[in-house]
């Protein structure tokens, strides 16, 4: 293995869109270090709403980009960028008025502006599930993260 943090692509002859969001693999050399991050969801952004409602923290494409935000300031905060992260656990839940289906579209949307983006090209393997419920009832979604990078010696 090298020194270096690996990125194995996702094949290109993969034709689902969603399969290019991801890397399907990732060398981590024995000179890098490693930091996990706990479950991050939404912060409130309707303190008008009900608390512990969905209103209360914005449909699935508002709460992806206020868990991502918040993501990148705690990365920053220990000295890692979004560019380190090399594993992402997403768990959605579904809004009501999508028939039990999370909204993974609006998901990978804004994901995509953090991830495999002009600015950021790394992209991290991915799990997506979806739970019954998250600890906060008005969550739809709640992000783990894993960032690892090279130790210059």
């Amino acid at each position: 293995m090298s020194n270096a943090i690996v990125r194995h692509r996702t094949p290109a002859h993969l034709e689902a869109s969603w399969a290019r969001e991801f890397s399907e693999a990732i060398e981590v050399p024995a000179n890098a270090k490693t930091i996990t991050l706990s479950g991050v969801g939404a912060l409130p952004t309707n303190l008008d709403a009900d608390p512990h409602t969905v209103s209360y923290f914005g449909d699935l494409k508002t709460q992806t980009k206020s868990v991502l935000d918040q993501i990148q300031r705690i990365l920053e905060g220990k000295g890692y960028t979004l560019g380190d992260v090399i594993t992402v656990q997403a768990l959605f839940v579904a809004e009501p008025e999508k028939n039990g289906v999370p909204d993974y579209g609006s998901f990978s949307n804004v994901y995509a502006e953090y991830f495999g983006s002009a600015a950021q090209p790394h992209l991290p393997t991915r799990t997506r599930a979806q739970v019954v419920g998250l600890v906060e009832p008005g969550w739809l979604v709640e992000v783990t993260v894993t960032a690892s990078k090279v130790v210059k010696v």
